[in-house]
């Protein structure tokens, strides 16, 4: 029996095999009793030249396949609806006839099993060897934070910790970058995980399957109960999702107000932002939404009181410049039309002002820009889009608290959907900002 991630890496070693030409596929899932039908996502809508709007690609793929459940099998099917696959598949296999299949009860969403993050260090009273443990948990920080919290509450030193174990590998992903921060907050310490946590989907798919049957072989030997198997929604099609209602720039900024404190939203004056090469949407939303002063682990707002580098509303290329940066000058003069905002913790967020005819329907969406490379994460379509993501993001982190992986994950899966209501184009790609976001919460990591 194989779990949804080990058959979602199966299905993205077939879409993306060794020596594969292009961008990588992205898997899309859907569960029946017997397994899961697997396909590859059509890439995001191009861009029509003539009329700006978005249109669907050239290439949507011409099969699907079938996980086994039981056997870990893959076998290709034609490409029709996933209700006739896997009406054939039943039929092939015995488990019900073609009109009347006999149905498995829905898999309610579950989050993972999370990570667990240890600290050693010597007892500064005692001089003795001394572990201190921290777990994630929905809606908590990552347990690399934690770990550093905790320590610093009780007065050891980052620089006295002499290893920290991980059961899956720090990564460098929004929501804390824990890659980066173990080695700033503990730059004397060992580092050892349990399991991987990769650069692509498929490979955090292994990492988490391993630590789950790691959990579970755990607690066999302590003889308890093991935790719920993780069970991830898809993310819905922006087709299926109806469209959330717009909000106006001043309600938005009514709702920053209540999420993050009347002091904690920045509004610049429309002086401020008239010279930029801000779009005039962006502007407005600006001037009357404003942006959040700070949502730790995900967004700080640039202010006049802390400028970066370039100074307040400087475009992406000037600070990059100003900063040192290993982009190349063509990638500079592109990012020479982004406006800088704030940052997430190690990219530089960034409205897109300018762009080539055939992509003018990007003008005005949110990237998170990679600083030494200049390569970019979409992030949303608008800036409008994004602060009213971030607003939903505050309120379901604080429900989710203290949650069970079955209440959290209803949660998590409609966040996903709320998000794709908010904006279709926030998670069509596995690579997107929000979607390793979706994804580390669906893994129980913060």
């Amino acid at each position: 029996m194989i779990t949804q991630a080990q058959a979602q890496a199966t299905a993205d070693r077939w879409l993306n095999p060794e020596g594969h030409q292009g961008p990588p596929r992205r898997v899309g899932m859907e569960e029946f009793d017997l397994g899961w039908v697997v396909w590859a996502v059509p890439p995001p809508p191009e861009t029509d030249p003539a009329t700006g709007q978005r249109r669907p690609p050239a290439e949507v793929g011409n099969a699907c396949g079938v996980v086994d459940r039981a056997s870990g099998e893959l076998t290709v099917w034609p490409s029709v609806p996933t209700g006739d696959v896997v009406r054939m598949y039943r039929q092939k296999h015995g488990a019900g006839s073609g009109d009347a299949p006999a149905q498995a009860p829905a898999e309610p969403p579950v989050t993972g099993p999370g990570n667990t993050a240890v600290a050693t260090y010597d007892d500064p009273s005692s001089g003795a060897e001394t572990n201190l443990v921290r777990v994630s948990g929905p809606g908590l920080p990552p347990a690399e934070y934690q770990l550093f919290d905790e320590l610093r509450r009780i007065g050891v030193r980052g620089e006295d910790v002499r290893a920290v174990h991980t059961d899956l590998r720090p990564a460098l992903f929004p929501g804390g970058y824990t890659g980066s921060f173990v080695f700033r907050a503990f730059p004397n310490a060992r580092f050892s995980c349990t399991e991987g946590y990769g650069a692509t989907s498929a490979e955090r798919a292994e990492g988490v399957a391993g630590l789950l049957r790691h959990v579970e072989t755990m607690h066999q030997l302590t003889g308890q109960q093991p935790p719920p198997r993780p069970h991830r929604l898809p993310v819905p099609s922006p087709d299926s999702v109806p469209r959330a209602e717009p909000v106006r720039d001043v309600a938005l900024g009514k709702q920053l107000a209540e999420a993050f404190g009347p002091q904690g939203v920045f509004r610049p004056d429309a002086d401020d932002i008239a010279d930029t090469r801000l779009p005039e949407a962006a502007k407005k939303t600006l001037t009357w939404a404003g942006l959040p002063v700070e949502m730790p682990l995900f967004f700080t707002a640039d202010e006049a009181a802390r400028p970066p580098a370039g100074g307040l509303f400087t475009d992406a290329a000037t600070h990059l410049r100003a900063v040192g940066t290993e982009a190349s000058e063509g990638t500079l003069g592109n990012l020479a039309g982004h406006v800088r905002l704030g940052t997430d913790g190690a990219y530089l967020i960034t409205v897109q002002c300018t762009a080539p005819e055939e992509s003018r329907a990007l003008i005005g969406a949110v990237w998170a820009v990679q600083p030494s490379s200049g390569g970019g994460r979409f992030v949303n379509a608008s800036l409008a889009a994004f602060l009213r993501s971030l607003v939903l993001l505050a309120a379901t982190r604080r429900q989710i608290r203290g949650m069970d992986p079955r209440a959290a994950g209803a949660a998590v899966a409609a966040f996903q959907e709320q998000l794709v209501a908010i904006d279709g184009w926030s998670l069509d790609s596995d690579k997107n900002w929000w979607s390793l976001i979706v994804e580390q919460m669906w893994h129980g990591l913060f």
